[in-house]
């Protein structure tokens, strides 16, 4: 059985986001990214503050589409 459990490696140590429910297993650690450069967004990202009504999108006929 193969389980995916989350967490950080920080200061030497892996914390995981839950408890496995096992007494001993083999374990393989893959190192995804470092957390350090995350960017967090403080405000709304200018693309989301207009949103497009569905009704205002133009319509494409068939033929249009495949020449794209």
């Amino acid at each position: 059985m193969h389980k995916t459990i989350e967490g950080i490696y920080e200061d030497g140590k892996i914390k995981l986001k839950e408890t496995p429910e096992l007494k001993k297993s083999k374990v393989i650690v893959t190192f995804l990214e470092e957390t350090t450069g995350l960017k967090v967004f403080t405000s709304i990202p200018g693309i989301f503050r207009k949103p497009v009504r569905v009704s205002e999108l133009k319509k494409f006929s068939r033929e249009e589409l495949h020449e794209r």
